[in-house]
Order: structure tokens, then sequence, then C-alpha cells
């Protein structure tokens, strides 16, 4: 698995389409399906809330993203792409695949299985790390 992430960095990191922004705005990029929490996003990517607030700024400044008011909850702010950033992030999310496919030489059927099992080891070890002591909730 390691090899696998450092693999797809070193790749992700040689994109042009990528040129200006850092590893965490593209990681961000690629998180904003639909309109997430900042907390939320901070726990999926495992980075410190200010490491997020800070990407997010920067999307914002470029013209990416912007902030709205979550209506469930007016405390706090959803993050949501623009036309240009979700143009952006489907240019992103193209070269990326690519990049797998060329880095796993795995076929359709296998990538699939591949997807099904990092999404079920993602959520276990997200699960995992909320329950360390002492992790702020």
């Amino acid at each position: 698995m390691f090899a696998l992430y450092w693999r797809m960095e070193d790749a992700l990191g040689k994109q042009e389409i990528i040129s200006g922004l850092g590893r965490a705005e593209c990681y961000l990029l690629l998180q904003l399906d639909h309109p997430r929490r900042l907390g939320e996003l901070a726990k999926t990517l495992m980075l410190v809330p200010s490491s997020v607030t800070m990407a997010a700024d920067r999307l914002e400044q470029d013209g990416l993203a912007v902030r709205l008011r979550d209506a469930q909850d007016r405390r706090a702010f959803l993050l949501q792409l623009t036309a240009k950033g979700r143009s952006l992030r489907a240019a992103l999310e193209k070269r990326a695949e690519q990049a797998f496919r060329e880095i796993c030489d795995l076929n359709d059927d296998d990538i699939q299985k591949f997807s099904v099992l990092s999404d079920k080891l993602q959520k276990t070890f997200l699960g995992a790390a909320n329950r360390c002591p002492g992790k702020e909730r």
C-alpha cells in the first residue's frame, strides 16, 4: 500500500494540471464531489483541521470553491466547488485514474474489487482513529 501511495504521489506531483496548487488543495478537490464540512474533510483526509482550512482558503482565493452555511447547522460551513473547481476536479480525477491504471496495471474488474476493499479499509482506519484516546472528535 505504501508503494502505491508513493507512486501515486509522485505521478500526481508531476501533473501539469495541479501546478500552483499544493497536495492538500488537490486532495481537497478530489474529495469535493458534493458540499462537505471542513471537519469532515479533515477526518477523511487524516489532516489537522488547520491544514484543511488553509487549503480551503486557497481554493476560495483561486475561485475554485466557496463556503456556504450549512442549512442543518447554521454554525457550520460547507465547502462547495464552483464551476471552475468542478472542471479542474474532473481533469484531476481523470489524470489520477490514468496514473493509477499505469502504476497498477489492473483490469477493470480488479480495479472495482480494489476500490471496494480500499473503501472498506478506509472506513475501518477512520473508525479506529476515532477510538484513539485523546483524539479530538
